[in-house]
């Protein structure tokens, strides 16, 4: 089974907007055994929204329509869908209700513009909305199934949860999509198919995707036989076991968890605290450790000691070795790691420290230049990287190597 999504919206192709909703979307599908084929970004122009929706439903059995469900005069979903199917628009009773209801609950007069939201595609069925004044809409058409759905995210996934799963499996039971996925920390995209690419191409019951992301590289291995369902489990349990012995350590999952997650998970088991020195990455280290829920039972905290001052005024760095050496360099990295272990008490201090740019690089320090510094009660290291990419990129790399550094110590 295919899906298709359209987001619609011309704030969507400006530089101000992001499209979030399609990846929420698409996670979900995948759950359910559905594969989107094709995702969409179109503006508010009749024509081509018409185009785009009238492609959909040649290619896909199922279709998303986000956005363009407000009361504005560039809210045009609902026309158009009903055009292209040849279907007139009437006022939805259910819908209304549900407005004046929500006017009336915040206080506020409604304008006569907000009717439109009330407008239903002949035959079609009110999805209602607990979170917004958009309801969306469910239609079938010549065995596919079309979705419109409001753009806000916290509307939209509600009710992708709560009501657009049990729709589909109402008229459809697709094919269960069997795969596995592996993620690598600290490999780049070419280094990982490079070793693992022969594996993989002797598999041709198996569909490969590779994506990557500053620092992490995710592997998708799908089962394309069907009809061979059986084969499956046997098969796809061969091709992880020797990817995973080609990749070693690299490999720090195999499903959905994150790496902080398995990185908080070790600190966890071993009974271990932690705690940050942060210069170049601004606090990001420890944004992403808290961003697990329940981290504070092994991470007791952090510094973001920006300038030299921080650095010996907050750690106790001693101000005549970020002279003779300066502030990125492996031995401050160091005493950095080695000061907020002291400070904070924690069992290991783990420190950042380098040129994320696009200023302060010179010939021996360029940019992307960065030292990593771990201590603990057996000793302390540090490790130099040059890393590619913007301000932010390598702001987050640095964070997310020196997380998976700290996995792979306590292995």
């Amino acid at each position: 089974m295919r899906a298709e999504i359209i987001a619609i919206g011309s704030e969507l192709l400006s530089p101000w907007r992001l499209d979030t909703n399609s990846l929420f979307i698409t996670e979900h599908l995948n759950r359910i055994g559905v594969r989107v084929w094709r995702k969409t970004i179109v503006g508010d122009r009749f024509e081509d929204l018409e185009a785009v929706f009238s492609s959909a439903l040649q290619e896909a059995e199922i279709v998303f329509c986000i956005g363009g469900l407000g009361p504005t005069k560039d809210d045009i979903t609902r026309e158009v869908v009903a055009a292209v199917l040849d279907r007139k628009l009437e006022m939805n009773q259910q819908a209304l209700r549900h407005l004046e209801k929500r006017y009336a609950r915040i206080g506020v007069p409604m304008t006569p513009n907000n009717l439109q939201q009330a407008m239903v595609p002949e035959g079609g069925e009110v999805m209602p909305n607990p979170n917004g004044t958009a309801p969306g809409l469910f239609l079938r058409q010549d065995g596919r199934l079309v979705f419109l759905l409001p753009g806000p995210p916290h509307e939209l996934k509600a009710m992708v949860v709560d009501q657009v799963l049990d729709l589909i499996a109402r008229h459809h039971v697709p094919a269960p999509l069997i795969y596995r996925h592996l993620k690598i920390a600290s490999e780049g995209e070419s280094r990982v198919d490079h070793l693992v690419s022969p594996i993989y191409k002797s598999y041709d019951q198996v569909e490969t995707t590779i994506l990557a992301s500053a620092g992490i590289v995710d592997l998708f291995f799908y089962w394309t036989q069907p009809a061979d369902v059986d084969r499956s489990g046997p098969v796809l349990e061969e091709l992880t076991r020797r990817v995973k012995e080609a990749l070693g350590p690299s490999v720090y999952t195999e499903g959905e968890h994150t790496l902080e997650e398995v990185t908080g998970g070790l600190l966890r088991e071993k009974g271990k605290t932690l705690a940050t020195a942060e210069s170049c990455t601004g606090g990001f280290l420890g944004k992403l450790l808290t961003d697990v829920s329940g981290s504070s039972d092994y991470y007791l905290g952090g510094m973001v000691t920006y300038s030299n001052e921080a650095k010996s005024a907050w750690l106790g760095v001693d101000v005549r070795l970020i002279e003779e050496h300066g502030a990125v360099s492996p031995e401050v990295a160091r005493a950095m790691a080695e000061r907020v272990r002291i400070v904070a008490g924690s069992d290991i201090g783990l420190s950042t420290t380098g040129i994320a740019g696009p200023t302060g690089a010179t010939a021996e320090k360029p940019l992307g230049l960065v030292y990593i510094g771990i201590a603990d009660q057996a000793g302390s290291e540090t490790r130099k990287l040059q890393l590619p990419g913007d301000r932010e990129i390598v702001r987050l790399r640095s964070a997310r190597i020196a997380i998976d550094w700290l996995r792979r110590r306590l292995l």
